[in-house]
């Protein structure tokens, strides 16, 4: 299955490269793939917290305008 990938570009600070650079040989992955694969993961965990929340917040503003 062939993924449509939008291309980014980011600066690291130097020790956000080595570890990037660490992780990527520990799992035989080159620099992109790694980095696409960490912040796949970090970036959608993190929407989905905010989702998350955005419900529960709406549900307890409902549920307040009701009483």
């Amino acid at each position: 299955m062939s993924l449509d990938l939008r291309p980014v570009q980011v600066r690291l600070s130097e020790d956000a490269y080595e570890a990037l650079k660490m992780l990527a040989d520990a799992n035989d992955h080159d620099l992109g793939e790694e980095a696409r694969e960490i912040l796949t993961e970090i970036l959608l965990g993190k929407a989905h917290g905010i989702k998350v929340l955005h419900e529960r917040l709406s549900r307890a503003v409902k549920t307040d305008k009701v009483r």
